[in-house]
C-alpha cells in the first residue's frame, strides 16, 4: 500500500486531492501545516508528500528540507503544489529537495499523472 501525506491549509484543495487520489492501494493522510506534517512523518513513513509552499507556521521549503534531512524519510518523494508560479520558486523548491513542482491551478489529469509517476 502506498502512503501519501497531503499538506495544505486550504480545505477545498485538500478535499479535491483526497477525492482524486484515493484508491484501494493508497492510504492518504492530511496535515494543514508543516508542524502537523512533521508530526505525521515522525510516526509513519510516506511514499509521497504533496505540499504547498505557503502555510501557517512556516514555509513548505522548511518542511521539505526537514523531511529530506531525516534519514528515515529522506527517500520520500515530494511534489510541491502551490500558487507560487515563478521560476525562482520552482528552483528553490528543487534545491530544498522537492522532486516535482506544480502550480495552482492544475488539472486532475496532470496531477494524477505526476503522482503515478512519483509512486512508480
Amino acid at each position: 500500500m502506498k502512503k501519501i501525506l497531503v499538506v495544505d491549509d486550504d480545505e477545498t484543495i485538500v478535499d479535491l486531492l483526497l477525492e482524486a487520489l484515493q484508491t484501494e492501494d493508497r492510504l492518504i493522510r492530511h496535515a494543514s501545516d508543516g508542524a502537523g506534517a512533521l508530526n505525521w512523518t515522525g510516526k509513519e513513513t510516506f511514499d509521497l508528500i504533496i505540499c504547498d509552499l505557503m502555510m501557517p507556521g512556516g514555509h513548505g521549503y522548511q518542511l521539505i528540507e526537514q523531511v529530506k534531512a531525516d534519514r528515515e524519510a529522506a527517500r520520500t518523494k515530494i511534489l510541491v503544489l502551490t500558487a507560487k508560479s515563478f521560476r525562482r520558486d520552482a528552483e528553490k523548491a528543487r534545491q530544498s529537495g522537492a522532486d516535482l513542482f506544480m502550480s495552482k491551478p492544475f488539472t486532475i489529469a496532470d496531477l494524477t499523472q505526476k503522482v503515478n509517476q512519483l509512486l512508480s
